[in-house]
């Protein structure tokens, strides 16, 4: 059970499907309130449309709306067409993931096209009952873009700080595995060489979705407030990506070094992890980058100077961008 909740935002997920519950009930009363028979596409939109994303404008796929809209066009006119029921279903499959792939979400196939000529076809038996879907689809959509935009709207501080603290604390632990390799040559730094690469780019994802966060703000008139918080907050991923670069040739170094023993270099490390864990949470690194200072000197002779030539660098960047 706790792998399955690792890392996982439970209250994010459930605001979401009390969006989902709200919205499609809402659309549902509407749409009947306004004359509409069992309005399934109504009650489809938000479920199909809201994300968890929470750097999507209003926490709404367009694409998906859009798509949904393709998919009921396509299906009145597959209403029409007097040919055999499976082979009405392979055309409008046929038409519905050829949409779908123009209308991508993200980077891949928009399958909603599809799902909803499937739903049309099965429920839609007159070109009457196909137009009714199209303004009970309009309802759905308007109903859920309001639900998205004023309960529980897109929250980057929640998910930014989220993101932070596992840049931390992964970070902290992957610089404490090269300080025990530093101290004791047993070879922790090359075992955990791979885990910290796809640490560092975890860090790159997160760097390219920082214009996404600020987007969501300016699409967000209940977040504005947050820009500060939120540019803070961009600012310690920012240095937490740049110190995993460093952090990977420091690594590699060591690895390379097959057994080097430097006690000074592990406290050193062990420093720059503390400085950086204290950076990345907003609080003074002074100390332990002082520290780190005095351990990393010359003079130094063959691989614990290339070592030490690649702390001195994480250092100086880390001085720098810790202001």
């Amino acid at each position: 059970m706790n792998r399955l909740l690792a890392g996982r935002d439970l209250v994010q997920e459930l605001r979401l499907a009390g969006k989902m519950t709200l919205a499609g009930t809402l659309a549902w009363w509407v749409s009947s309130e306004l004359g509409a028979h069992r309005p399934i596409f109504a009650t489809l939109v938000p479920l199909v449309a809201m994300t968890g994303d929470p750097f999507s404008a209003v926490s709404v796929s367009v694409d998906r709306i859009v798509g949904v809209f393709a998919g009921v066009g396509i299906g009145i006119a597959l209403v029409h067409l007097s040919l055999s029921p499976t082979l009405v279903i392979g055309i409008g499959l046929l038409l519905g993931t050829t949409v779908g792939m123009i209308l991508r979400v993200g980077s891949r196939a928009n399958v909603q096209p599809a799902v909803s000529i499937l739903f049309m076809l099965g429920v839609a038996g007159s070109s009457q009952v196909g137009v009714a879907r199209v303004w009970e689809t309009s309802v759905g959509a308007a109903i859920t873009v309001v639900v998205s935009a004023l309960l529980w709207p897109p929250d980057p501080v929640r998910e930014l700080r989220h993101r932070l603290e596992r840049l931390r604390q992964e970070l902290a632990a992957d610089l404490v595995a090269v300080a025990q390799d530093l101290a004791t040559g047993d070879g922790a730094a090359g075992k955990q060489l791979a885990v910290l690469r796809e640490h560092s780019l975890d860090a790159v994802r997160d760097v390219f979705e920082l214009d996404n966060a600020r987007r969501a703000l300016r699409w967000s008139p209940l977040r504005r407030r947050d820009v500060p918080k939120v540019e803070e907050l961009i600012r310690r991923i920012s240095l937490a990506a740049r110190l995993y670069r460093h952090a990977r040739a420091v690594a590699r170094d060591v690895a390379d070094a097959n057994g080097l023993v430097a006690p000074r270099l592990a406290a050193a490390t062990r420093d720059i992890a503390d400085a950086a864990d204290r950076a990345l949470a907003g609080a003074d690194p002074s100390e332990p980058l002082e520290r780190a200072d005095g351990l990393v000197v010359e003079p130094m002779e063959g691989e614990e100077a290339i070592v030490a030539s690649q702390l001195r660098q994480l250092l100086a960047d880390l001085r720098t961008r810790a202001r």
